[in-house]
């Protein structure tokens, strides 16, 4: 996976739309909470381990087809900021 660059997004309905650029619905995408604001995405587990800390659970990521993945409710209308850093997506919400 190599995905560059950032952008700001909005929780909508449950759901925070990814960049169409990374492509992610065409790979199967793993992700690690690193903190309860910070969530780490990428196709390598390796990667994500070295990024997100070896600590936490690694649970499938479900990107739909509109790029969008789903979240947990707390999250509701809370801002995020997206950087693709290379190996990983990081996703830094802010509620």
């Amino acid at each position: 996976m190599f995905v560059v660059g950032e952008m700001k997004s909005e929780v909508y309905n449950g759901k925070v739309t990814l960049p169409k650029e990374y492509q992610l619905k065409k790979k199967k995408i793993v992700g690690k909470w690193k903190d309860k604001n910070t969530l780490y995405l990428s196709d390598s587990q390796s990667a994500l381990n070295y990024t997100a800390g070896k600590e936490g659970t690694v649970f499938e990521a479900v990107i739909d087809t509109n790029e969008r993945l789903r979240l947990p409710p707390e999250y509701e209308k809370g801002r995020v900021k997206i950087k693709g850093c290379i190996s990983t997506v990081r996703l830094l919400f802010e509620v």
